[in-house]
């Protein structure tokens, strides 16, 4: 009976370190993610970086003058409006929109001038690109307006009417 204790007792230790070995080695897998886990979440970092912008200028000037029949701005019709875009950039570039950007006021100073802007709603027509240097004049059809509450001594006026030109290079 001996020898079948210690056989036993030889089988109990094995199972015993075999059982030990896989704790251990269980622990140990366990540590090592928790470890990496740790880093992963736990990491911080920095680092620098940087942006310009430009500036692009461009020259401006829209006066309204008659329509295309040579017909005067009166109250209640409207009239053609004529810019002039200058570019004077060493570069190219692409007219991508036309818009209003404040009162007109009459050559005459007459208040109120009843006078607006309409922005042009297809700017395909007014898309185009200009090279380094380049002044474009282009009329744009029926783009002012005069009210019937404009004064009277505005009627036939010629306005200066400040737009915006959007670009891009």
């Amino acid at each position: 009976m001996t020898s079948h204790r210690r056989q036993a007792d030889r089988h109990n230790r094995r199972i015993g370190r075999r059982l030990a070995f896989i704790a251990g080695l269980a622990i140990a897998v366990i540590a090592a993610s928790c470890g990496i886990a740790f880093a992963y979440w736990g990491s911080q970092g920095s680092g620098t970086g940087s942006a310009a912008t430009g500036t692009m200028t461009i020259h401006v000037d829209a006066i309204q003058g008659t329509d295309v029949n040579g017909a005067s701005l009166v109250p209640g019709g409207s009239g053609d409006v004529i810019v002039r875009v200058t570019n004077p950039n060493s570069f190219s570039v692409h007219v991508t929109a036309i818009s209003g950007n404040g009162a007109p006021t009459a050559s005459n100073l007459c208040t109120p001038t009843g006078v607006t802007f309409t922005s042009p709603t297809d700017y395909s027509a007014a898309a185009f690109t200009m090279t380094a240097g380049q002044t474009t004049l282009f009329r744009l059809v029926g783009a002012a307006g005069m009210s019937l509450s404009s004064a009277s001594s505005c009627q036939g006026a010629t306005f200066t009417i400040p737009v915006s030109v959007t670009v891009q290079k």
